[in-house]
């Protein structure tokens, strides 16, 4: 096989993705899965789909994986077919006695046609959190299988996203004394890959698959009923649960001269900061985002390490002490993608997070895993999402905005052009609320033990040009969550030339370099994350040797509906100029079928934000 049918250009296909879960029910239910995948490259660009990654919750040892072998199979230059098995030493397992842990391995000596196969089993204990069974991938598939053994005792309901019709098989057998046992097999062939669009939502949200509801079974209540009764139902025994809503009132040893503290406050603003400050510097996120509790607050508190669920309980806690009005809230990240409030399952949701609100009917979303971020900015992750209210009262659904432009940067520069046509000068940076956040947490997880700050500042600043040099860099407010970041340094800047003339690029400081919406069709939402703000602002001298041949003009761009603006202004005095722009968003999700004018708008504005300005060297 030299290609994939149905899909020519793939450097790669699965031959096979198979899974067989088979559910016990003892005091608790216990999830076996035994996977398969066989893969065919095709060429070198297929050479990273060889790159083997297998998570699991290694904590208190809910999940893990065994049995894992591996297989390349090539041809020999004699036709003949030859078999490498990895061996265990080729095998890797990151422990993680906090978080995620994983298994890793690559298969070496890959040419052009081999295929590479592994299976494995997984063993979950104590859940009720299915996985979706994804029958797409970035690579097509040839055959995609997903069969699940249950008792009939335990209601698993399903819900199908997908193109094509699934086939579906079903049998039962009838073992004496227990439950009668039931299969289900589901299958898809010919499966094309799935195509990566800029600045769309979750993968999750696009790709064809299956997703389940296992069925709560606190004390094998039925949930057997209809539409939002099973949400009431639910919530009504989630929020009495003593390892769900019994957490909020729990006492955890080692906090009460925190609380105390934090009642020496006389405003709510003042209070709610100091909890939320005091609980993200207290505990490290171990990286694991679920809304399972795993380890009892009192160890958590007193450890300084939980997963998402943990930090985010201890939070809540904390400020029910204090009289705060808060609710824990299911939510789905972006990464898991969109919840779906028609279709009751555990397995959608993959966090807990903290609904607070004021004396004025001001609500806030908290996620103590977000560590640069105000306790006044909802979490990126979940905006533009419906999140559930889990309330003995008053559940609800609800859906997460905020109008306000929480990706925001500003810049400002002035300088000096010199008669070789370098501009030297002085710069700020300001970067607000989520781009704070954003800008913090990239610069964390880059951080080795060599970390130079300076430096890393000065990459982030130079990776735009290479024709920039920055050195004088001072940073403020970086630990302060609720002021900008402010950052403040002097450049270099040689002009690009060509004989006499030299070019200006007037966002030579701007973080966008590069038009992402050129496709001329597209099939996913465009999902920006939150309403944007950016501003570039350069006051520019220019030396006597040089005329300015050409000068950008003012321009105004609007969508036609309004949601985005590009604005320029520009104005000159004698041999100094003052240049401005601003570039707005007032929506931050567009439909498919909105796709041409945002491409039209995107490629009329990098068609203004090309426009260099142009001085030519006097003779």
């Amino acid at each position: 096989m030299k290609e994939c049918s149905f899909d020519k250009d793939a450097p790669a296909m699965k031959l096979i993705d198979f899974c067989e879960s088979e559910f016990t029910v003892d005091k608790n239910i216990k999830i076996q899965t035994e996977r398969r995948i066989r893969i065919k490259i095709f060429n070198e660009r297929g050479y990273s789909y060889a790159n083997i990654q297998i998570p699991y919750n290694g904590r208190k040892k809910v999940s893990k994986i065994t049995d894992i072998s591996a297989y390349i199979y090539s041809i020999d230059p004699l036709n003949k077919i030859t078999i490498q098995k990895i061996e265990k030493r080729q095998i890797f397992k990151d422990k993680s006695a906090e978080g995620v842990s994983t298994i890793a391995f690559t298969f070496p000596n890959l040419k052009p046609g081999s295929v590479i196969e592994y299976r494995y089993k997984k063993t979950d204990k104590n859940t009720i959190h299915f996985e979706p069974w994804f029958f797409q991938d970035r690579i097509p598939t040839l055959h995609s299988i997903c069969k699940i053994i249950k008792p009939s005792s335990l209601k698993l309901d399903n819900r199908f996203i997908t193109y094509d019709s699934v086939k579906r098989d079903y049998s039962v057998k009838y073992p004496k004394y227990t439950y009668p046992v039931e299969t289900y097999t589901y299958s898809l062939s010919q499966i094309p890959s799935f195509r990566l669009e800029p600045m769309m939502t979750s993968v999750k949200d696009n790709l064809q698959r299956m997703e389940f509801a296992l069925t709560p079974s606190f004390g094998f209540v039925d949930f057997s009923f209809s539409g939002n009764n099973k949400w009431r139902m639910f919530n009504s025994i989630l929020s009495k649960a003593p390892f769900f809503g019994g957490l909020a009132n729990k006492k955890i040893p080692g906090t009460d001269s925190i609380i105390n503290s934090a009642k020496r406050f006389t405003s709510f603003s003042d209070k709610v900061n100091f909890i939320y400050e005091t609980v993200k510097s207290k505990i490290s996120w171990d990286e694991s985002q679920t809304f399972y509790v795993d380890d009892e607050l009192e160890n958590v508190w007193k450890e300084g390490v939980g997963n998402s669920a943990e930090i985010n309980f201890i939070l809540l806690n904390l400020l029910r002490k204090l009289e705060i009005e808060s609710y824990p809230i299911l939510v789905s990240t972006r990464e898991n993608g969109k919840p779906d409030k028609e279709f009751l399952s555990f397995s959608q949701f993959d966090g807990v997070d903290v609904l607070l609100k004021d004396s004025v009917s001001t609500y806030f979303i908290l996620d103590g895993t977000q560590k640069y971020q105000s306790y006044k900015i909802p979490p990126l992750n979940i905006l533009n999402r419906d999140v559930f209210i889990v309330d003995s009262d008053s559940s609800k659904w609800v859906s997460v905005y905020d109008a306000r432009p929480l990706l925001k940067t500003t810049s400002s520069a002035n300088g000096f052009i010199d008669k070789e046509g370098v501009m030297t000068g002085e710069a700020f940076l300001y970067h607000y609320d989520l781009m704070k956040s954003q800008h913090m947490n990239e610069r964390n997880r880059k951080k080795l033990d060599e970390y130079n700050e300076e430096e890393e500042e000065k990459d982030f600043i130079e990776k735009y040009s290479n024709d920039i040099k920055v050195d004088s860099i001072t940073e403020k407010d970086a630990d302060d969550a609720l002021k900008p970041l402010t950052t403040n340094f002097k450049y270099r800047y040689k002009l690009s030339q060509t004989e006499d003339y030299y070019f200006l690029d007037p966002f030579f400081l701007a973080s966008f370099r590069k038009n992402p919406f050129t496709d001329t069709v597209r099939t996913t939402e465009i999902d920006f994350g939150a309403n944007q703000y950016y501003g570039t602002s350069i006051y520019l001298e220019v030396p006597e040797n040089f005329d300015i041949a050409e000068l950008p003009t003012n321009k105004l761009l609007r969508m036609p509906d309004s949601s985005m603006m590009f604005r320029r202004l520009v104005s000159r005095e004698n041999d100094k100029i003052l240049f401005r722009n601003t570039f707005e968003f007032y929506r931050s999700v567009f439909y498919p079928e909105e796709y041409p004018m945002v491409r039209e708008f995107f490629i009329r504005m990098y068609g203004f934000i090309n426009e260099p300005i142009v001085l030519k060297k006097k003779k």
